[in-house]
């Protein structure tokens, strides 16, 4: 036993810094990418978000032939009424959303953090 044509069990100190340099370089490439997604996934909410407010309004103006009065919160609190939103949409990263309404041929929807998403010319 222990004879000179037996091979180690364990790793060598070599091979492990060899690995551990791996791991480091390939979370130092992973994380940038996962903190980024959810940052992603909060914009494409709030361009949702803005898109649905966006056909509410519309669908608001085809019925009543104007939009709702007053300030941002209580033109989506009329929608809300309405029954054409089934509630006053969260921003999801913690901002405010705002409907500009002084033209009425364009009626825009934006939010404190990501701006006006969502829009095709």
């Amino acid at each position: 036993m222990g004879g000179a044509g037996e091979t180690g069990r364990g790793f060598t100190l070599m091979e492990m810094a060899v690995a551990v340099f791996i791991v480091s370089v390939m979370t130092a490439v992973l994380v940038p990418h996962l903190l980024g997604a959810g940052q992603r996934a909060q914009a494409v909410a709030c361009e949702q978000n803005q898109r649905t407010i966006r056909a509410a309004l519309s669908e608001y103006y085809l019925i009543h032939h104007a939009y709702p009065q007053g300030d941002t919160q209580a033109q989506l609190q009329t929608l809300v009424q309405e029954q054409l939103l089934d509630a006053v949409p969260d921003e999801p990263s913690g901002g405010q959303y705002t409907i500009s309404d002084s033209d009425p041929a364009n009626v825009t929807v934006s939010c404190t953090v990501h701006g006006e998403l969502g829009v095709h010319p």
